[in-house]
């Protein structure tokens, strides 16, 4: 009975211990868990290279600048037809924030010779892997996302978006 009471009491004190430790680790695990991908949330950083080959970093909280991103294909029809606004977007706000779209999947002459062919001048990214498009879940193209000035997320839509929409947006965070 002695062996038993005393495993109990040394069971007790390794979860105790356990749970202390744990507990005390909690604030590097609170920091991360406010990364994520929706609204509220800290963008996650990456770079990947632009149609030239240059590496492009996407890094909000360090630049202090605003980002809005969107998540397309050449071959997506909704996306084809949101571009001429995107391109619209780009010509009125390309000097007050970073834009960027992210073509999923595809290589870069196919990506080139499209943006050539449609006289597209804002900057084109490449996931060929489709590993950021994963990493922001995006489930269906196009996806745009804005990120302020302090990396967080602050705006998320699945499907076209317009213009106006990006500019409403926007202007919630300080930006006209």
């Amino acid at each position: 009975m002695k062996r038993y009471i005393f495993f109990t009491v040394l069971i007790i004190i390794a979860v105790c211990l356990s749970i202390y430790f744990y507990t005390a680790a909690e604030p590097a695990t609170q920091v991360s868990s406010q990364t994520g991908i929706t609204v509220g949330k800290t963008a996650p950083q990456f770079s990947l290279k632009d149609t030239d080959g240059n590496t492009v970093q996407i890094n909000a909280a360090k630049t202090k600048q605003v980002f809005v991103i969107n998540f397309w294909a050449t071959w997506c029809p909704p996306c084809r037809e949101e571009m001429p606004e995107l391109e619209k977007f780009y010509k009125t706000y390309g000097d007050k924030v970073e834009f960027f779209g992210i073509d999923e999947q595809e290589p870069a002459d196919k990506v080139n010779t499209f943006i050539h062919d449609n006289a597209y001048t804002y900057p084109i990214l490449l996931d060929t892997s489709g590993e950021f498009g994963q990493l922001f879940k995006v489930r269906a193209i196009p996806t745009t996302v804005i990120i302020d000035k302090n990396g967080t997320i602050v705006y998320r839509k699945s499907g076209g978006v317009t213009a106006d929409e990006l500019k409403n947006a926007l202007a919630k965070v300080g930006v006209h």
